[in-house]
Order: C-alpha cells, then sequence, then structure tokens
C-alpha cells in the first residue's frame, strides 16, 4: 500500500479544510445574493393580444421586461435580463439594424446570441440568453429562447425600439404639429416589370421598411405604393445597364493605368540612380579639388570621369521614363474621359435609384432642443436637415417618440402614437436591492398625453419643411424629439440613435469602436462592415450550445 509522508498528509488536509471552507462561504453569498433578486420566471411571455405586425419594442429597465406592441394597441410582453452594474443597457430610442438567427459574440468567449436583433452596430442587440431574474447581460437585452424564437419571424428591420427606465406604453395623440398625408403623389403608372429585376430584398423586412401597413383598407393608398414600387423596379433595370456600362469603362481605365503605374515606377527609378550618380560625381569633384599628388588627381579624375558616365546614362533613362510615363498618362487621361459620361451616368441612375426606393418606405424625423434643428433619414440614410425653433430653448423638452401607425379618414389622415421617456435620477434597478417584484397581471403606465403635447407644442417648424415631410409620412414613419443630440451612433445604415445621457451608458462606453470591413463583399452596402465585437456570419452548420458567459 502506497503511503503518504506525514507531512504531506498534514497539508492536504489543511487545503481540503479550506476548500470546504470557501465553498461554504460562497454558498452563504449566493444564498444572501439570492435573497435579494428575483427567481427564474416560470413562463415566458405575460401577456399576449398582438394581433397584427409588430411596431414598437419597449424595454423596461426597471421592470425587466419587453413589451411588443402592434398598430391596434395589442401587445406581448415577457422578462428580460438588460446589462449589469458598469455594462448597464443605455436608455434611449434604436431602432432594429440587423436580425440573424443564429449569432456569435467575438468579445465575449463565442457566446451564442440566437435569435439576434441589433440596435447599434457597435453590438447593442436584443436576443435569447439566460434569465437569472436581475440585470445580468454586458449590454444586451436577453429574452427568453421561446419568447425570442416566437418574435423574430414577426419583426423586421427598422422596427423602432425603445428603453425606458420605467414600463411605459404608447398612447394615442393628435396633435396639428404630426403631419398629414398630403394628396396623393402624381406617380408614373405602374409598368409590368420582368421577374429577373425584381429585388429580391423588397418584400422580406430587411431594406429598413420598419413597418409596411395593412393597405387593404386604403386602396387608393396601395395604388400609390404599388406605383412607387413599380417606378422603383424600373429605374434599377436603368441603374443595372448603367452600372454595366460603367463597370466596361472602368475596366478600360484599370487596363490603361497598370502601365502609367509602371512607367511612374520605372521613372522614379531613374530618377534614384540619376541622384546617386550626381551624388558621385560632386564627391569625386570635391576630392579631385583637394587632391595634392598627381597619382590622387589621377584617382579622383578618372572616378568622375566614370561618375558622369553613369550620371549621363541616368539622365537618358529619366528623359526615356519621363516620356514613356506621359504617354502612358495621356492615354489614362483619355480613357478616364471617355468613362466620365458612363461614371456619371451610372452615379446619377443610383442615386434616382435610391430615391426612388426612399420614397416608399418610413420617414424618420429628428427634433433637437441642443441644436435647434430638424434631421430627416429615409431607408436609413440622411435626407436632409433644416433650423426650427424651439420656445423657451433653456428649459427642458424630454424624450418622445411620435409613431404613425395607421392610417384613417379614409388614407387622408394618419394615426399617431406617443411615448415619452422619463427621467430617473438614482433609483436605478443596477443598484436597487429592493428589486421590483412584477406579476403577469402589471400593466405599464400609458403616456402622459398633455406632457406629449406640451413637447410639441413648444415646436415651430418652417412652412416649406412641413410641406416636405407631409409629402413623405407613411404609417411607420416617426419623430422623435429630445433634449439631447443625435448619437454618435447614428451613422451609416442606421435610423437615428438618442442616448439620454444622464442615464447609465456602460454598455455602449466598454464597446470596441473598430469597424472593420468585409473585404469579400462587392457593395458599398451597410453589410460591407462589422464591429469587432461580434462574428460577421452565420454559423448554422453548430448546435446551439452554451457558453460560460451563458448565452451573453
Amino acid at each position: 500500500m502506497f503511503h503518504l509522508p506525514l507531512q504531506r498528509k498534514h497539508l492536504i488536509g489543511r487545503f481540503a479544510t479550506i476548500a470546504l471552507a470557501a465553498l461554504a462561504t460562497s454558498m452563504a453569498f449566493d444564498a444572501a445574493d439570492a435573497g435579494k433578486r428575483r427567481p427564474q420566471p416560470v413562463e415566458d411571455t405575460l401577456q399576449d393580444t398582438l394581433s397584427g405586425p409588430p411596431v414598437m419594442a419597449i424595454v423596461s429597465i426597471r421592470d425587466q421586461r419587453v413589451s411588443i406592441y402592434d398598430a391596434a394597441g395589442g401587445s406581448m410582453s415577457s422578462r428580460v435580463s438588460s446589462g449589469r452594474d458598469g455594462y448597464e443597457t443605455p436608455v434611449g430610442v434604436y431602432s432594429v439594424l440587423q436580425r440573424e438567427e443564429e449569432h456569435y459574440s467575438n468579445l465575449y468567449d463565442d457566446a451564442s446570441m440566437p435569435f439576434m436583433q441589433r440596435i447599434t452596430w457597435s453590438g447593442i442587440a436584443l436576443h435569447a440568453g439566460q434569465l437569472p431574474g436581475y440585470p445580468a447581460s454586458h449590454g444586451c437585452v436577453r429574452m427568453p429562447d421561446s419568447f425570442a424564437q416566437r418574435l423574430f419571424p414577426l419583426t423586421k428591420v427598422g422596427m423602432r425600439v425603445v428603453v425606458a427606465y420605467d414600463n411605459v406604453a404608447p398612447v394615442e395623440i393628435s396633435h396639428p404639429l404630426l403631419m398629414k398625408p398630403t394628396a396623393l403623389q402624381a406617380v408614373q403608372s405602374a409598368v409590368a416589370i420582368p421577374m429577373s429585376y425584381q429585388d429580391p430584398m423588397q418584400d422580406d423586412g430587411d431594406t429598413g421598411n420598419a413597418f409596411v401597413p395593412n393597405l387593404r383598407n386604403w386602396p387608393a393608398r396601395q395604388a400609390e405604393l404599388d406605383a412607387l414600387n413599380s417606378l422603383a423596379d424600373g429605374k434599377k433595370i436603368e441603374a443595372d445597364a448603367a452600372i454595366d456600362q460603367a463597370k466596361e469603362m472602368e475596366q478600360t481605365i484599370a487596363d490603361k493605368k497598370e502601365p502609367r503605374d509602371q512607367a511612374a515606377r520605372a521613372l522614379r527609378k531613374a530618377e534614384a540612380a540619376k541622384k546617386s550618380a550626381d551624388s558621385r560625381v560632386a564627391k569625386a569633384d570635391k576630392s579631385l579639388a583637394d587632391a595634392k599628388s598627381d597619382k590622387a588627381k589621377k584617382k579622383w579624375t578618372e572616378a568622375k570621369d566614370r561618375a558622369a558616365k553613369s550620371a549621363g546614362e541616368a539622365a537618358a533613362k529619366v528623359a526615356a521614363a519621363t516620356e514613356t510615363l506621359k504617354a502612358a498618362d495621356t492615354e489614362l487621361q483619355k480613357a478616364m474621359g471617355e468613362a466620365a459620361p458612363a461614371l456619371a451616368a451610372r452615379d446619377a441612375a443610383v442615386a434616382t435609384l435610391n430615391e426612388a426606393r426612399r420614397k416608399a418606405r418610413p420617414m424618420s424625423v429628428f427634433i433637437s432642443l441642443k441644436t435647434q434643428r430638424l434631421y430627416v433619414r429615409q431607408g436609413y440614410e440622411p435626407v436632409f436637415d433644416a433650423p426650427i425653433t424651439i420656445s423657451d430653448p433653456d428649459k427642458p423638452i424630454g424624450t418622445h417618440v411620435y409613431t404613425a401607425v395607421d392610417y384613417t379618414n379614409g388614407g387622408k389622415d394618419v394615426r399617431w402614437t406617443a411615448v415619452s421617456l422619463e427621467h430617473r435620477d438614482a433609483d436605478y434597478a443596477y443598484n436597487d436591492d429592493n428589486k421590483h417584484s412584477l406579476s403577469d397581471a402589471d400593466v405599464p403606465a400609458q403616456t402622459n398625453v398633455a406632457k406629449a403635447s406640451a413637447a410639441l407644442d413648444r415646436i415651430t417648424i418652417p412652412p416649406d419643411v412641413a410641406e416636405k415631410l407631409s409629402s413623405a409620412v407613411w404609417p411607420g414613419s416617426s419623430i422623435i424629439i429630445s433634449d439631447e443630440p443625435m448619437s454618435k451612433e447614428t451613422g451609416k445604415a442606421t435610423d437615428f440613435v438618442v442616448l439620454i445621457n444622464s442615464e447609465p451608458q456602460g454598455g455602449i462606453k466598454k464597446r470596441p469602436k473598430q469597424m472593420f470591413r468585409n473585404d469579400n463583399l462587392m457593395s458599398d452596402s451597410a453589410d460591407d462592415y462589422y464591429y469587432g465585437y461580434d462574428r460577421y456570419g452565420r454559423r448554422q452548420m453548430y448546435p446551439r450550445q452554451k457558453s460560460f458567459f451563458g448565452w451573453w
């Protein structure tokens, strides 16, 4: 039998005692901590009266709940887990930028993020994950797996997402500042478009068309939308033809550019050789002048002659390379001149196509008290901005989101809802030991209509700007009013992102900002870019697995 020395037995016994004590202490802390935290919810969905496409998602930090609303006022909600202390999910206004059924974090141990719906390009998202009953993520909003799976096929890129402190519900509102649609625009008559030119992404909800209303009750508006889409399809045919012609001209330019670049490299090489030879001539000339003996004079005379010969040869090569470069550059400039009309036609055709597509998409308007300006984005791209007037500019106006949800009055008017984000001071869920206890019967408080209307009362929009807005309003359009400027997260392929600076923002501030380009993609769309924060692309060949971080 193998016997351990007495001293080693004693050490092992001490280590075992320490380990057991540590385990007991850890269990005691966990038990004490569990008393402060809500238990894992039994049911994923707290309520479900949703009857149409989701228009808005509202996340309550205090109640740890997400509520999804449709145009008719129906909703479904579930418990969530938002960002923990130091990684708080920032209170603010967002929209869904990207949807991916299988997604993995590149920052947190390849953690699985199923049914991911991104709301910032820096990595904040809604996705399925573990719900311990309290804020626990690194900034994302975790939802129960079954709820996230059910929600995923209902939403579209562009759906408005509001992160608020309290659980607040949208309320119907009417106000003169909220745009009414102008008379139906004169649109070119619809034409039949070959199937090969139909945009395969047009109807899948991933093109920035956040909310496609049911227009069966509004046939005139449906006809207008159909005509706009048909017009866009026609512009796509023109753009495709212009792009093809431009590609041929760009290839011609590339063919001329290569010999021009070679000639430029040859000239630089010849100039460097001449410079070296001239330097040797100058050195030999100086040494010859300083030479005292006949032998030294002979030596430096011969060296000078050799250097002068090299300098002459180098000068001849420089002259020849200069002529070659001049000829190659002339050919390149000629090709570029011949290509210029085709390239300009391509750019114009693409711009016209994008404009035609934007006209059929909801419009977002952002009004900032801080900048006293109005900004417009459509199809996730900026359209224009203009100065406006807000009375009592030194008085806070708050943050309010107004959403056009449907037509009324025979399609001549639009029905709007409002959501207001109330500011809270230090009473934050992350540091609140007495966390609010939820029940399935909890009903979110409705937005205060008087406050939402009072914010609109303070704003004056120039008539010409108001006319532009009315001509572009569709259900799904929105107006955001805030004390804040637009966030730096507002950028390429985003709707407006507005963060409430008085609230914690650890979930964004601690994220890497370096953006990478996916060189495998040829276009310059939003999907060309991704952050180092998460892994680009799908990995559906692997089964979903929980990581150490537990579905981050």
